[in-house]
């Protein structure tokens, strides 16, 4: 089980830092494309604010924050809630980082309630697929990628070794 605390208004809390955690996939063993709306479930042990963040890490820490958002947990419980549609492909050996906690980007109104929240059978639900086949589209690079890149890469320190595979689904 994990917690954080949904902090109070800055005035009260005198701008401490926001608290959060991670949880690392297993370094991917071939190029994989998540794609469509990742979901988050958990568990929460009072109401307040959680924000979830997914990020590319590279093996030598570089990430890139790819997908995120909040949601209210209005009562302790189950909670479940979408994340932004996405495309994304993983390199061999980078891992999914997935990061829930406050509320800690200046893009979202936050409103604190002040309590901790313990959270526990969080799962995050993804569509995967192989981009093996993929021919390349007409068209240039975006122009806002590498200012997307710029400002939601961070070097992160701390990684496990992963918990969770990110793997295609093979059939027999």
């Amino acid at each position: 089980m994990e917690h954080y605390t949904d902090p109070a208004p800055p005035a009260a809390r005198g701008l401490a830092p926001t608290s959060s955690y991670f949880t690392w996939s297993t370094p991917v063993e071939s190029r994989l494309r998540i794609t469509a709306t990742p979901q988050i479930t958990l568990h929460a042990s009072a109401p307040g604010n959680v924000m979830a963040r997914l990020w590319d890490v590279a093996p030598d820490g570089t990430a890139v924050m790819f997908d995120e958002n909040v949601a209210l947990i209005q009562r302790a419980g189950r909670v479940a809630f979408d994340l932004k549609s996405t495309d994304w492909t993983f390199e061999v050996g980078h891992q999914l980082g997935v990061q829930l906690g406050t509320i800690g980007s200046g893009n979202w109104r936050d409103t604190p309630s002040g309590n901790t929240i313990e959270i526990s059978r969080a799962r995050v639900s993804l569509a995967v697929q192989d981009p093996r086949y993929d021919v390349p589209t007409q068209g240039d690079r975006s122009p806002f990628l590498d200012t997307y890149l710029r400002q939601n890469t961070r070097t992160l320190t701390g990684i496990g070794e992963g918990t969770f595979p990110l793997a295609l689904r093979h059939r027999p």
